[in-house]
């Protein structure tokens, strides 16, 4: 249980001596990654095509002006795409100071129906999609995203419904460690069914939807400039992360050894199933391999 994160936190010296790695090293090409997410979908019998299943469950923005449509994916860096839709849409706002970009009152995020409704009124919505907008979405280790979660939404949160929940079981003064064991409990066994906590796969329908940038949140630079490459999208500097801004001294991927390392076997393959179709469908690597927490489709 140790091992895998040692692996991954001396990866450079531990894996490959010779070689200095960095995050572009692992960042996984689109259509390589759908091609392997489709032939698992195939396989498991989840359909493929555009059915009445097309749409994603998350949440999707439109940015009109470069026809980016973007597929909202909780706990994998959307809060920082949302800042960066809004700079894009001339919200001069500092990104730090944006504590509107949830409730975003200073206008409304656009969805596909607009597109349909104000630009492409003799198209359907999927071909719409298909043929005129750039389809973004970004996915990540449920390991990772489900310790981030657990710091955004308990930790961060000292009287949220879900603390409420797990002091239920465990006095005020529990570790952080205890009250992780008791919410992965309460997450994997559908007492909390909150969507930063739910599977990827579904609510992105990955299986169908015809996305021409599916990133990773482990490699979010090298596919963001990417995506503005391809877009056209010039001159608009992108938000970053909490712990690269200094929001927090340590990253969720910093963390793994504290609230995995506790944890029993039973606790650990309680969390793979969960999220199983997750690391099957999206090549993430689990704790025993040494490329954790990046996707690695050979394993």
């Amino acid at each position: 249980i140790h091992e895998p994160v040692l692996k991954f936190i001396d990866y450079n010296e531990y894996v490959k001596p010779d070689v200095q790695l960095t995050h572009a090293d692992f960042v996984v090409d689109t259509a390589q990654l759908l091609d392997h997410i489709h032939a698992k979908c195939v396989q498991d019998g989840i359909p493929t095509h555009k059915n009445r299943n097309f749409l994603p469950v998350a949440v999707t923005i439109a940015v009109p002006q470069y026809n980016l449509l973007y597929v909202s994916n909780p706990k994998t860096g959307s809060t920082s795409f949302k800042k960066f839709i809004l700079r894009l849409n001339g919200d001069e706002t500092p990104y730090d100071q944006m504590s509107h970009v949830h409730a975003n009152k200073k206008g409304r995020y656009l969805d596909i129906e607009y597109m349909n409704q104000n630009f492409y009124q003799n198209l359907t919505v999927q071909e719409i999609i298909s043929k005129k907008m750039y389809v973004v979405g970004f996915v990540r280790n449920p390991i990772t995203r489900l310790i981030s979660g657990f710091r955004n939404k308990v930790l961060r949160v000292p009287d949220s419904g879900y603390n409420k929940k797990i002091y239920a079981e465990l006095p005020r003064d529990a570790s952080d460690v205890d009250r992780f064991k008791v919410f992965i409990r309460l997450v994997t066994s559908g007492v909390i069914t909150d969507h930063h906590f739910t599977p990827q796969y579904n609510k992105m329908r990955v299986c169908s939807f015809p996305y021409n940038m599916l990133g990773q949140t482990e490699t979010t630079s090298e596919n963001i400039r990417k995506m503005m490459r391809e877009t056209g999208i010039e001159g608009v500097d992108f938000p970053g992360s909490r712990s690269e801004t200094g929001a927090d001294t340590r990253s969720s991927l910093d963390e793994v050894g504290e609230f995995i390392d506790p944890l029993t076997p039973a606790e650990i393959a309680s969390i793979y199933e969960f999220y199983k179709m997750d690391f099957e469908l999206l090549g993430y690597a689990k704790l025993d391999n040494p490329k954790f927490p990046y996707i690695d489709l050979d394993s």
